[in-house]
């Protein structure tokens, strides 16, 4: 969400550990409109990024953006020219060693009114909201209405995008996805209900993933009291939360007690 303290301690925890990949999984800029984001990502996020990838020993960082950030800016950061900064949005890319990664920024409906990365799922429950705005390349906002475009927005869609790229030669995966899997520690609101994504579960209990990198619903693990649980054999973890961070982890089924 912008936090340039973060960004700065984020890199440079990189540089200590010498790490050989950095993954930042969406909701890149500051809550606010496309032209303050833009300018955010103009003047401060892309000559760090620049400065970091300058350095001899620099990691490959992947990326996508999340719910928060409008999908106009997008283009700033593909066409950068930035080496070895990859966007993973519904796509499948070699990652570290043997390794693989998927990355989907997709998140089901919210109670908000950016929806450039809102998708459609069956099943949704209160909290959320229909109608809001999408951008454009060119930096315009116009007003989206998710009724009557049900199939043509689903979020099993931009999954089967990415199920066509997950070919079994393309393991171990890691899957970054911005949205939690439902019915799990990752995806709770006040009063523990459950807002996490379906589709996004199914993908895990299929497939397999070695790990799953989750953020989305930052309040979670001080809901549940954790943030990490097992989907199945896939190991699923929210990295980005601020609270209940010094938690132990206890990684349990989602189906435990």
């Amino acid at each position: 969400h912008g936090n340039r303290a973060l960004y700065g301690d984020a890199f440079a925890l990189a540089r200590k550990l010498h790490v050989r990949a950095v993954i930042l999984g969406g909701d890149l800029a500051p809550h606010a409109p496309v032209k303050e984001q833009r300018v955010f990502f103009q003047e401060f996020f892309l000559p760090l990024l620049r400065e970091y990838r300058s350095e001899i020993d620099s990691a490959d960082v992947f990326y996508i953006m999340g719910n928060d950030d409008w999908r106009a800016n997008l283009p700033l950061l593909v066409d950068c020219g930035i080496e070895r900064f990859h966007h993973i949005h519904r796509v499948v890319r070699p990652f570290v060693g043997e390794f693989w990664i998927a990355g989907l920024g997709s998140v089901t409906l919210t109670p908000f009114a950016l929806k450039d990365w809102e998708r459609w799922e069956d099943g949704l429950t209160s909290p959320l909201r229909f109608d809001g705005f999408r951008s454009e390349p060119d930096g315009s906002v116009h007003p989206f209405d998710f009724r009557g475009r049900e199939w043509e927005e689903r979020l099993g869609l931009d999954l089967e995008a990415i199920e066509r790229e997950a070919k079994p030669e393309r393991t171990p995966l890691v899957c970054v996805f911005h949205g939690p899997p439902h019915g799990t520690a990752l995806d709770q609101i006040r009063g523990g209900i459950h807002v996490g994504s379906r589709e996004i579960r199914k993908f895990l209990e299929v497939h397999r993933p070695l790990l799953a990198l989750h953020g989305h619903i930052h309040e979670s693990p001080a809901v549940s009291g954790r943030f990490a649980e097992r989907v199945g054999d896939t190991i699923c973890v929210n990295p980005g939360q601020i609270m209940g961070s010094d938690r132990q982890i206890r990684l349990q089924p989602a189906d435990g007690p």
